[in-house]
């Protein structure tokens, strides 16, 4: 019994995880004696209350839309499929793909910068060609998801001034 349990509570961990990085806000969380409360704002500002019950394998779902005021209740038992279906109703992308806050693509895009400038600075170094055309397409895809003011904030003075100076000789 314990084993299950244990399973139980690794499976909802793992969905849990995968329902936050799919773009889920976790708001509020509690635990009572086999029993897991969690509150979610998911997709199109609805709200989600899920009680995870262990001693009954259950989990009962209450949404309620922000726009109508309705509220559904659903009593499904604690599988994977149905945790599964929770998320897709709750989650704003597909399974196995995630929500990137800004601040991320924004630390992405400095560290393929300060990558291909280190990878040019070797180049000159060494004297050898090294192509830096991937990282250059990879910093210009991630840039493509910033506003030009996010953009400046990602370039690195330092780095910027550094290539300027040493682009005159």
């Amino acid at each position: 019994m314990a084993d299950s349990k244990e399973s139980l509570q690794s499976l909802v961990d793992n969905w849990l995880t995968e329902v936050k990085r799919r773009g889920a806000e976790l708001y509020a969380s509690n635990e009572g004696d086999e029993v897991q409360y969690f509150s979610f704002e998911g997709k199109n500002h609805s709200r989600f209350s899920v009680e995870v019950d262990y001693a009954v394998q259950e989990i009962t779902v209450q949404i309620t839309e922000p726009t109508t005021g309705s509220m559904e209740v659903e009593n499904l038992r604690l599988t994977e499929l149905n945790l599964r279906s929770i998320a897709r109703l709750m989650c704003s992308v597909k399974e196995g793909e995630a929500v990137v806050p800004v601040y991320l693509l924004a630390q992405l895009a400095v560290i393929c910068h300060g990558y291909q400038r280190l990878v040019q600075e070797f180049d000159k170094l060494h004297r050898i060609e090294t192509t830096t055309g991937s990282v250059r397409e990879i910093e210009a895809d991630l840039r493509r998801f910033l506003t030009p003011e996010e953009q400046k904030r990602t370039d690195n003075p330092l780095l910027a001034q550094k290539g300027k100076g040493k682009t005159t000789s």
